[in-house]
């Protein structure tokens, strides 16, 4: 039985007598699934449909002297097992009765009446006893055990008295007793979470609109956007409204203000596609091939790629790929969507193998990722009709996406991108299972077909939980079936029937999409309720999701385990893979706990230490990598580009509990005063809350401090808001008390390694054109600006962001 099902009836007493011993039994295996209440039934309907109410007697009679070369059967097993043909000890209660609470009862020892067509001769079973007759309505059973205290206690004197009639009574309800222990210890948390009532933080702390241009230009904003968290911190919002009067506040966040302009648009320039490639009136292809790097600078590209990229989304079959590259590079002739799909490749990879990180002009190592991303999108917009459906050309609109993943700082854009892919991709029919249309899609057609599905659905969740927006498909919406754990190597054309799926825990080509489809269902479950937070009416749902995440996440350690490994490539390999999923499984359970756990003043222990837990494994995600590896920038730097939202928001929220454990008269989620486990004994995917090792407000600090200077050193573009978001909401939770002079340092240090990482000085950004300047917003030109409530309100809390997008 559920979960589900064990907190409906703990939250209805009334409708079920007794109800931890009505939900704790569990149905015989092979059984159909029962109500704890069966319907009673009248004695005469009770046998089977063969036995006649008792005015058809006669005819009874006649029909059974027609038949008399056989002898009636007696009745050994009880009603219940007759009719559901189950084994019957012949008991009172019988086991089968008693695992699925249904009141057990006999036929009368003198019924003669024949039960079914069975044979009439039964030779005696050796080892089974005798049946136990019980008259109909004496039995004694579960309800009348769990509401009736006479009863109890008529059993003990009982068996006391040395009367063995009360010794079946007292084994049930030792047995149930038994139960009961055991399922509330797997669920201690069940009983006091799913009678109370959802408690989800305030609207300005789950959601949040940027309201501009009188109402015109709205941009919304979910709960784990910083705009959003900064609410959830009184006394940064305090610094902001009332920086002019502070000494120092108004000159810091001029200055960082004046650093995201000049950081942005030296960003912008970058991104500016090679006009002499993109605006040229030579053929597409013959621009696209220019713009290629030698052939050993492509090997290298394209190992890394595969190596990195083609693992949880699974968009090229590498063999197929490798053939036509060679073809290409032997001046033999090649498919037109060839060369977009290499140079979106290249593109991808270029971002961490080289030195220009792909975004700029010097392309001796690599390519540049704007001008690449632009030659595909032209080539993809040329395609007429029938082109736009075919396979390849929806590879390449999936690859494409995943090269502007690496540069772009539009997530919202990228959202409205998969969003017209998964409907291109339903329009050919992929959402349903090749299996449907029959032998007209190859067996090799139809595995590509289900891989690519799944990295689009992929896609779609994760984008809309880190948005908080709504996916476009859910569980149900869709029939084709999970792709299956094989080696690229063993799908080729013309094959009759695809091998056996090998073991989750065996490593193939495809072994981490296969487990990213185990959990999809429950991901795209997640995006649903994150969305309707407001309405959850108790903790239930929200419990039985977080529990199959927790599952999940148990599993990843298993399959990539820490052990064993002695080579430092491999470790590395290991490291991402067990990175890249426990990502995939955590990141929704951060989505789904996050409302619950912050912003509420009685959120729930469990919930509140898995989140909190959840948030520190992300930000010491590097501590398992040797920083003495020649590869532990490279890693870094994907750690970064791939997850500085999450990291981000991980650190906010380390800084929330860091607050609640100043603020708090006594620790409210433990010891804290104990120093925790170093990192290097700690199991992240092996855990419970009940012994969960709470940290020390300290070391959160360290551990923020260490996130926030790797979000410094690789900051770029609009990363400016974030990181001043992030450094004045840990200056303000550093100590009970903050001053004022501690955070205006604090600012100033981590805006210095910003401008040192970006090759700068403060002196440059402050000498910067003014003209080029949008007015500042937050302060000239504001008339309610000595009033911070009127300011406040009128811009939404957010006033250090206006003129800032």
């Amino acid at each position: 039985m559920g979960a589900a099902d064990q907190f409906d009836g703990l939250q209805q007493p009334k409708q079920q007598p007794g109800p931890p011993l009505q939900i704790l039994s569990v149905p015989a295996h092979g059984a159909p699934s029962q109500s704890p209440h069966p319907q009673q039934q009248p004695p005469q309907q009770q046998t089977t449909h063969k036995q006649q109410p008792a005015p058809q007697q006669p005819l009874s009679q006649h029909q059974s002297q027609q038949r008399s070369v056989k002898r009636p059967r007696p009745v050994k097993s009880c009603t219940e097992c007759r009719k559901r043909k189950l084994r019957c000890d012949r008991l009172c209660p019988c086991s089968q009765c008693q695992k699925s609470n249904r009141a057990c009862r006999y036929a009368a020892d003198a019924d003669g009446q024949p039960d079914s067509d069975a044979s009439d001769v039964e030779v005696p079973e050796p080892g089974r006893p005798p049946k136990r007759n019980c008259p109909p309505g004496n039995t004694p059973s579960a309800t009348s055990i769990a509401g009736d205290p006479s009863t109890i206690a008529t059993a003990v004197a009982a068996a006391k008295n040395g009367d063995a009639s009360g010794l079946p009574l007292l084994e049930e309800l030792s047995l149930r007793m038994e139960r009961l222990e055991k399922q509330v210890m797997r669920s201690p948390a069940a009983t006091d979470l799913s009678v109370s009532r959802v408690n989800a933080a305030t609207a300005d702390t789950i959601r949040g609109l940027s309201v501009k241009n009188g109402a015109k230009r709205t941009r919304f904003f979910g709960q784990g956007s910083s705009r959003v968290m900064l609410n959830l911190f009184d006394d940064a919002k305090a610094f902001i409204h009332q920086h002019q009067s502070i000494a120092g506040g108004r000159q810091v966040l001029s200055d960082f203000r004046a650093a995201h302009h000049f950081i942005h648009e030296n960003w912008t320039k970058a991104l500016a596609p090679i006009s002499v490639y993109v605006d040229s009136m030579m053929p597409i292809q013959k621009r696209m091939s220019d713009i290629l790097p030698p052939k050993d600078v492509c090997d290298r590209l394209i190992a890394s790629y595969v190596d990195s990229s083609e693992t949880i989304y699974r968009i090229l079959h590498i063999p197929s790929f490798m053939d036509q590259y060679n073809m290409y590079w032997s001046g033999r002739q090649q498919f037109p969507h060839f060369l977009p799909q290499l140079l979106a490749v290249l593109s991808t990879a270029s971002r961490f193998e080289t030195k220009s990180k792909g975004i700029l002009h010097e392309r001796a190592d690599g390519v540049h990722n704007p001008t690449s991303c632009a030659l595909v999108r032209s080539w993809l917009d040329s395609l007429k009709g029938k082109q736009r459906v075919e396979f390849e050309s929806l590879q390449v609109e999936v690859l494409l996406l995943h090269a502007q993943r690496m540069v772009t700082q539009r997530t919202n854009e990228l959202w409205a991108q998969v969003g017209y892919i998964v409907r291109n991709a339903m329009s050919m029919g992929l959402h349903r299972d090749p299996l449907e249309f029959g032998p007209r899609i190859t067996v090799f057609q139809g595995e590509l077909r289900r891989r690519l599905w799944f990295t689009i659905m992929d896609i779609d969740v994760h984008l809309s939980i880190a948005l908080n927006m709504p996916t476009s498909m859910r569980e149900g919406d869709f029939t084709c079936r999970p792709p299956r754990n094989l080696d690229d190597a063993e799908l080729f054309e013309g094959m009759r029937e695809l091998p056996p799926s090998k073991p989750i825990d065996q490593i193939t080509d495809n072994q981490l999409q296969v487990y990213g489809a185990m959990t999809l269902p429950v991901r795209m479950k997640v995006a649903y309720l994150v969305n309707n937070i407001d309405s959850i009416r108790d903790y239930q749902e929200v419990l039985d999701v977080g529990m199959k995440l927790d599952r999940f996440l148990e599993d990843i350690n298993y399959l990539f385990p820490r052990q064993g490994i002695l080579n430092d490539t491999q470790k590395s390999k290991m490291w991402r893979s067990r990175v890249i999923l426990d990502m995939h499984a955590r990141r929704p359970l951060l989505a789904l706990y996050r409302s619950l756990a912050m912003g509420t003043p009685d959120a729930p222990s469990q919930i509140t230490r898995a989140h909190l837990r959840s948030s520190m494994v992300i930000l010491k995600y590097l501590d398992e990598i040797d920083p003495r590896q020649p590869y532990f920038e490279i890693i870094t730097a994907m750690y970064h580009q791939m997850l500085k939202h999450d990291i981000t928001q991980a650190a906010l929220s380390v800084c929330y509990y860091i607050q609640a454990a100043h603020r708090s008269s006594e620790n409210m989620m433990g010891s804290y005063q104990r120093q925790s486990p170093e990192w290097g004994g700690d199991d992240y995917p092996l855990y419970t809350p009940e012994s969960l090792s709470i940290w020390s407000p300290e070391r959160m600090i360290g551990t923020v401090e260490k996130a926030l200077e790797i979000l410094t050193r690789h900051a770029s573009g609009n990363d400016t808001k974030d990181l001043l978001t992030l450094t004045l909401v840990l200056e303000t939770v550093r100590k009970p008390e903050p001053r004022t002079d501690d955070i205006v340092h604090g600012l100033y240090s981590v805006l210095d390694l910003l401008l040192r990482s970006s090759n700068t000085t403060l002196e440059k950004v402050r000498a910067a054109p003014q003209s080029t300047f949008r007015p500042d917003g937050y302060i000239h030109g504001h008339a309610q600006m000595s009033n911070p409530a009127v300011a406040a309100q009128q811009y939404g809390g957010w006033l250090i962001w206006d003129g800032w997008d």
